[in-house]
């Protein structure tokens, strides 16, 4: 096969963060540390949970998508379609190409929406419930609802893998390019905030919580006062497709993907262990023929929980050793969950075409127990060629894809 052929590239991407609509928007959010984090009313009436804290997507006019298509929408849907529109129209299209893939999921599909379900169960009024409602809630909701409004008639998968499935569907979207199946595909997360993603983390003792009055520094990864995570939403989604097909269409390329690997945690569903992480790793690395030192940056998955945060540095250590630079930006937005592996995914082409690496925020002390590598806890100007991507999600689902810039 043609190496053009076999190159899988970026050339688009979209994102709805906590800091609002637009993937320029959410890198200078994390560029400028803008706070994002704040307290949740509900949570606030909840004294049994420690955590009060959530970072969420501000309030977004979402008028220009067609009726007929948002009222099938649940936030997620919502965030999706405007992410998708980005992505490809920084790719160069007006609408979806024909025959494109999608690969898209979230962690469950609207709990809000649900709760509005059970409640006209409980009070006995079913036929309230309207079908717009029922296709807000199905497994593969923020696939579909997009895929119909964008046209969308290629391969539509909608993988979910928790925490990590916005990386899972860019390591399936690569997969399906590189077995020729699709040749352009978008693929990502998308996530939306209930106040019971908080609560079911709490109950875990996974939460961030010791400073719930001070919000901006709640989510600490690697640091030795960290205690857990901040729950977050928003979607990233990017454009892949074959470098021969951009090339042919004149598209700029904004990244190359090298490679992915993913594996399975068997021990304990909640807890990660090095050496697994390690494994998922190493096997990203082996896929894409690249060698450990040739890799400038590990952006970590790192939430800031006690035990992920361990394992994960000391895999990093036992791969790369004690030289490689590791940063983590949970510690801006907090844990998008689904969408965290692609909306990181494109802070990490941003940090490569600006020549910069984005600090771990709020990293003042390293615990002594995470692994002895290089963290990065201030901006840092350097050139960076490639950079693996890590995510990893309850239930044991670990993913790592490896990003090049172009050159």
């Amino acid at each position: 096969m043609d190496s053009a052929q076999n190159k899988i590239v970026i050339t688009g991407m979209g994102a709805v963060s906590p800091y609002g609509n637009g993937a320029d928007t959410f890198y200078n959010g994390l560029s400028e540390e803008k706070p994002c984090i704040g307290r949740v009313k509900e949570l606030d009436a909840l004294p049994m949970i420690k955590t009060k804290l959530a970072a969420k997507v501000p309030a977004l006019d979402y008028s220009f998508i067609p009726r007929r298509d948002r009222r099938s929408m649940s936030r997620m849907g919502l965030y999706a379609y405007t992410a998708a529109q980005e992505a490809l129209h920084q790719a160069g299209y007006e609408k979806a190409p024909e025959n494109l893939g999608f690969f898209m999921g979230s962690t469950l599909n609207s709990i809000s929406v649900w709760m509005e379900i059970t409640k006209y169960c409980h009070d006995k009024h079913l036929e309230l419930v309207k079908t717009s409602d029922f296709l807000q809630i199905m497994n593969h909701s923020p696939l579909a609802v997009v895929a119909q409004a964008l046209k969308i008639n290629g391969a539509c998968i909608g993988a979910s893998e928790a925490c990590a499935t916005g990386l899972l569907n860019m390591g399936l979207a690569y997969l399906a390019l590189k077995s020729g199946l699709v040749k352009q595909a978008l693929c990502g997360g998308t996530e939306e905030y209930h106040p019971l993603f908080s609560a079911c983390f709490d109950i875990m003792q996974a939460t961030s919580h010791n400073f719930n009055d001070s919000p901006d520094k709640a989510c600490r990864p690697f640091d030795k006062d960290r205690t857990g995570l901040i729950v977050a939403e928003g979607c990233g989604l990017m454009f892949m497709e074959t470098e021969q097909s951009a090339r042919e269409r004149g598209a700029t390329i904004l990244a190359e993907v090298l490679g992915f690997y993913t594996n399975t945690e068997t021990e304990n569903m909640a807890y990660p262990s090095a050496p697994t992480l390690q494994a998922c790793m190493e096997g990203a690395l082996k896929n894409a023929g690249v060698k450990a030192d040739e890799v400038d940056l590990l952006c970590a998955h790192a939430t800031g929980t006690i035990s992920g945060d361990m394992a994960e540095s000391q895999a990093a250590l036992a791969v790369f050793g004690p030289r490689i630079k590791v940063n983590s930006l949970k510690g801006h937005i907090g844990h998008t969950m689904g969408a965290s592996g692609s909306l990181e995914s494109i802070a990490c082409v941003e940090m490569m075409r600006r020549g910069e690496i984005l600090p771990t925020k709020n990293l003042q002390g390293v615990d002594a127990r995470c692994g002895a590598v290089s963290y990065v806890t201030a901006m840092e100007k350097r050139p960076l060629r490639t950079i693996l991507k890590n995510s990893f999600a309850i239930g044991g689902n670990n993913c790592s894809l490896l990003l090049r810039r172009p050159v």
